[in-house]
């Protein structure tokens, strides 16, 4: 006999499977976020030692233009394929899926080597002054093909991704990542350390990872040059391309500055500041981005098959969610932030560490752009994204440019603080005249609350050793939080049994 009670009790259970998907979804990304860390934080104080400050600083500017260049030769196509998977896979398209994975695979070939050439012809004849020296010049030419490489590399883990893979896509990314790291210091140790020898043996990691995800993907027959389709192509263009000004204009908005630093100041400052932005990237990342990796393609599938209500319930829900993520981050970063970057890339960049607190910070706010934009990216109102980031990058050109000169790297990371700030309130305030997505204050202050708790028992830690000092202070940080966490919030308690069930059925 039914009850009054059912349908409630179906939603609630259909909520908690959804919540404990993205949970599952998230963790399979942080598993490999982690191990791709573990390989940066490996690699950054041999890189920080091998090379000179300077070297440091020319390498992270070349690595900045090469970003450009494949941002440009995606063409935002990336994020068509996300986008245009749900409604593949949905029926709400008449393609077929085997026509959708042959028109992202061979449309992105042919505008990644379009880009590629294009670009190597662009470098090559600007003025040697526009790059600082010869030698930048000269290995941004070296390291082109990267662009192309990059390109369909992108086109293959978006395909992992939209199909929510998210197991086979982190170990993909941490196959690579080894490999590439690997293949880089057996060049830089026996028979080049040279940045030459750097961004070569670079290229040849990621091109063997790339022809591996290929053919897993080929064997499943889902490649035909005949099934191009060319109207498919052109529809995920025009979705595409506003987001291609979005993208260029965040790789403006996240590397921008440098080209500034490296102007006014030199590639000395440029190292410095690189070493201090690479190092936060790397710790926030593993959580934040392994997060918006898991949120986004859930909330576009929810979208299409269970509708409005359910999706706005799913990003609210998110969005919790992450803040419970992203404000111990923080509060993590600002206690062993300092001190965990003079003990891994040394103390020639003990300056560097004053900025950590500005980038992290910029960082985790805009890494909550994903849920606030979400009504943007579900109405295809590509556009507004491309106007905020545009407004974000111009304004943090503009105060770094302003702010250099006075106050050195520190005006840099202050403008990007800004201009990360910017960016995301923007997003937000489109975003919620599509999808109104309230802000959980009372989750927000009991985080804040329990990341406050964590930042000054952690700081209270003293070892003589700098080195088991922040092993304490980590530790300590993390139970401590995980422990208020697991008591005073019922929700993520439940969804952290669950996860612990499953595991344990599975093993």
């Amino acid at each position: 006999m039914q009850t009054g009670n059912e349908p409630s009790i179906v939603t609630k259970s259909s909520k908690r499977g959804v919540l404990s998907r993205l949970f599952q979804h998230t963790s399979n990304y942080s598993i490999g976020s982690i191990l791709v860390m573990l390989a940066s934080i490996i690699s950054f104080p041999i890189l920080t030692r091998i090379f000179t400050v300077a070297e440091y600083g020319t390498m992270a500017l070349v690595t900045s233009t090469i970003l450009f260049m494949v941002g440009v030769g995606k063409l935002g196509l990336q994020h068509s394929v996300v986008r245009y998977y749900s409604e593949v896979e949905a029926g709400a398209r008449e393609n077929t899926v085997r026509q959708f994975f042959s028109t992202v695979l061979f449309g992105m070939i042919g505008v990644g080597l379009i880009v590629t050439v294009l670009s190597m012809a662009v470098v090559y004849i600007l003025p040697t002054t526009w790059l600082s020296n010869e030698q930048t010049k000269h290995l941004i030419i070296i390291a082109s093909p990267l662009v192309f490489i990059r390109v369909v590399d992108s086109a293959m883990y978006n395909m992992l991704r939209a199909q929510q893979k998210s197991g086979i896509y982190s170990t993909y990314f941490t196959v690579r990542k080894y490999l590439g790291l690997g293949l880089i210091f057996f060049v830089l140790f026996y028979i080049s350390r040279t940045l030459e020898g750097f961004f070569i043996s670079s290229m040849f990691g990621e091109l063997i990872a790339v022809s591996v995800i290929i053919v897993y993907y080929a064997r499943q027959n889902v490649f035909g040059i005949r099934e191009f389709n060319k109207p498919l192509f052109f529809s995920m263009l025009v979705f595409g391309l506003p987001l291609l000004a979005s993208e260029l204009s965040m790789l403006l908005l996240n590397m921008g500055g440098r080209y500034i630093i490296n102007y006014q100041l030199g590639p000395e400052p440029l190292g410095a500041f690189s070493a201090a932005f690479n190092f936060s990237d790397y710790l926030q990342g593993v959580l934040t981005a392994s997060f918006a990796q898991a949120v986004v393609p859930m909330y576009f599938r929810m979208w299409e098959q269970q509708g409005r209500e359910k999706t706005i319930d799913f990003i609210q829900q998110a969005l919790k969610y992450y803040l419970a993520l992203a404000l111990p981050i923080l509060a993590g970063m600002a206690a062993v932030g300092p001190e965990l970057l003079r003990l891994l890339a040394s103390s020639k960049y003990a300056v560097s560490t004053e900025l950590i607190v500005f980038i992290v910070g910029g960082m985790l706010v805009s890494g909550g752009t994903p849920i606030f934009s979400a009504g943007i990216y579900i109405n295809k109102l590509t556009k507004v994204v491309m106007y905020s980031v545009l407004v974000a990058a111009a304004v943090n050109l503009i105060l770094t440019t302003i702010l250099v000169r006075p106050f050195g790297i520190e005006g840099a990371a202050f403008a990007a603080l800004v201009s990360y700030a910017l960016y995301t309130l923007l997003a937000a305030y489109y975003g919620r005249k599509v999808i109104q997505i309230k802000m959980p204050w009372m989750d927000l202050a009991k985080y804040s609350g329990f990341s406050i708790v964590m930042y000054y028992i952690v700081i209270s830690v003293h070892y003589s050793e700098a080195f088991y000092r922040l092993f304490f202070q980590i530790l300590i940080g993390t139970v401590l939080y995980a422990f208020l966490i697991i008591v005073f919030d019922s929700q993520i308690r439940g969804i952290l049994m669950r996860g612990i069930d499953s595991l344990r059925a599975r093993l």
